[in-house]
């Protein structure tokens, strides 16, 4: 089986296609962004984008005044962020060597990017790396225990791949269903402390997939 890795860089076109608009990737544009940004706390000297795709997410906290810079390790996703006309600065990186000095940003963002790494724990502890004493990780994922039903088991790791329909177009996205415990065990091993967690749901008695996982770690 192809790794992660190869498989996102694989389907770069067709993501910064969907990613970039309203109509396909709805549940982003018109539901969960609000919800991650009231997440976060406010700018500060160094706003790190770990897995950052072709730089939506980037430019929208650049807009609200953070210091941002991105990294993902697909070079067709950085340039279509580089060459955006917002565009902030983004480099070419593994996940879990970031080219950021240690305790250089006060917040770093994960979004619903940590299912799609294949080394997840090593990719929080780089995360951890970078940042100052007191700044914050903040990762979004698909709930755990949506991932499951495409995974077919809860407590297991296991692949899954989806595909969304959307008219004619559609978006195969591949990714590692994981417990909640993988990720609580690998913020701690990395020194980090959870301090909140969310869980948005679109449909409030939920009935649709579009559930996700928000949460805040604080280095010591």
């Amino acid at each position: 089986m192809v790794d992660l890795r190869s498989a996102w860089q694989g389907r770069a076109d067709a993501w910064v296609r969907w990613a970039r608009s309203p109509e396909l990737d709805n549940d982003f544009w018109r539901f969960h962004l609000r919800c991650f940004l009231d997440l976060l706390p406010a700018p500060g000297r160094l706003t790190v984008d770990v897995g950052c795709g072709e730089g939506r997410l980037t430019r929208v906290l650049a807009a609200a005044g953070h210091r941002v810079a991105g990294a993902d390790t697909a070079p067709a996703l950085v340039q279509a962020a580089v060459t955006h006309p917002r565009s902030v600065p983004a480099f070419v990186a593994d996940a879990t060597r970031l080219p950021f000095p240690d305790e250089s940003a006060d917040l770093v963002i994960a979004f619903m990017c940590l299912h799609d790494f294949d080394d997840m724990p090593a990719a929080v502890t780089e995360a951890a790396r970078i940042l100052t004493p007191g700044g914050r990780l903040a990762v979004a994922l698909h709930h755990p225990f949506v991932t499951a039903k495409f995974a077919g088991a809860y407590l297991a790791e296991q692949r899954y791949t989806l595909t969304v329909q959307r008219g004619e177009a559609s978006m195969t996205y591949e990714g590692t269903h994981r417990p909640l415990m993988a990720y609580g065990k690998a913020l701690t091993a990395a020194g980090l402390t959870i301090e909140t967690i969310r869980e948005p749901a679109r449909d409030p008695a939920g009935q649709s997939a579009a559930l996700f996982l928000d949460l805040l770690a604080v280095a010591s």
